[in-house]
């Protein structure tokens, strides 16, 4: 009986089975095989228990319900898996905020997992914390005339995204796209292409490559990009070794869709190591942020939480 029923509702119906065959006076466990006609089998003395049989073979028509996931088992989606961690406080109930992180060039989700002081740097903020997965580490460019081969980023974020909603409650004002090196490449795309997806954008050390899109279709979004001048892998203002676009570039592609003016103002970061700029005067209301440091191509682990932090701040129409 315990292989022949799955286990969405598997125990409540065991509970009704039982009552039934102990009202034709059996007291031993109930076998029987489902799949047997009510003819080819007499299930008790009394006569066949036709709510039993439907009630089973209801069962085999209900849907599985979704593998429980989390930092150390994959939540598997069309396209691939991510990992995900909540905070260890939560109640089970209130909604999330979110950071979705696209790890760099030949990483993985274990791998971002494994950085605890990132990780922990949303948890600790009250956020879900997922960490999609790039096929062999290699994150590909999205949009229409740019697209490269292999698997569909636009469409497997989506499935991520649809899958975590389904499995978590997430507060849809606090939802943010994080990513290192090639991963903040994917969140430009993503930003670009899918910007509905997310209120807010923190890429760290990455932008388009190849070419600049001529516009983001999607329209005005909220940005906050961080960025070493001395970046030797993805360099900020010229086309880098592994054809990445100067970053200011970016910015007035994005500048453009927000209806920004071309005046920003300096703002502090809460982090003494950056500089920062801001546009946040646009006909969109939405705001553009960069902030520069003097090193490489680097992430502290705290940036993707500070990242966070500059969400919640976001003026409340953005």
């Amino acid at each position: 009986m315990r292989k022949t029923i799955p286990d969405l509702g598997g125990r409540f119906v065991m509970l009704i089975a039982r009552s039934e065959i102990a009202s034709c006076g059996f007291t031993h466990m109930f076998i029987a095989d489902v799949r047997a006609s009510a003819n080819d089998r007499e299930i008790c003395s009394r006569g066949v228990s036709m709510r039993v049989v439907a009630i089973m073979l209801l069962l085999f028509a209900i849907p599985a319900v979704a593998k429980a996931c989390g930092p150390e088992t994959r939540c598997e989606v069309p396209g691939g898996y991510y990992l995900a961690a909540v905070p260890e406080d939560w109640d089970q109930k209130r909604p999330l905020s979110l950071v979705v992180y696209f790890h760099g060039w030949n990483s993985s989700p274990e791998a971002t997992f494994r950085n605890r002081v990132m990780v922990r740097g949303a948890t600790d903020r009250g956020a879900l914390f997922v960490a999609p997965f790039a096929e062999k580490g290699y994150w590909r460019q999205i949009g229409q005339g740019r697209a490269e081969r292999g698997r569909d980023e636009a469409a497997y974020i989506r499935a991520v995204m649809e899958d975590v909603r389904k499995r978590w409650p997430v507060d849809e004002r606090r939802t943010l796209a994080s990513g290192f090196s090639r991963g903040a490449s994917m969140v430009w795309n993503v930003a670009c292409y899918t910007g509905d997806l997310f209120r807010a954008y923190a890429p760290i050390a990455g932008g388009f490559w190849r070419s600049n899109p001529e516009a983001c279709p999607t329209g005005a979004v909220n940005l906050r990009h961080i960025h070493g001048l001395s970046d030797g892998v993805v360099a900020f203002d010229e086309v880098g070794i592994y054809n990445s676009m100067p970053i200011e570039e970016g910015f007035d592609i994005l500048a453009q869709a927000n209806g920004a003016a071309r005046a920003s103002r300096n703002v502090e970061s809460g982090d003494n190591r950056l500089s920062c700029e801001r546009w946040d005067e646009s006909k969109s209301g939405r705001v553009l942020e960069l902030c520069l440091h003097q090193r490489g191509h680097s992430i502290p682990a705290e940036w993707v939480g500070q990242g966070l932090d500059w969400l919640a701040a976001l003026p409340e129409g953005s």
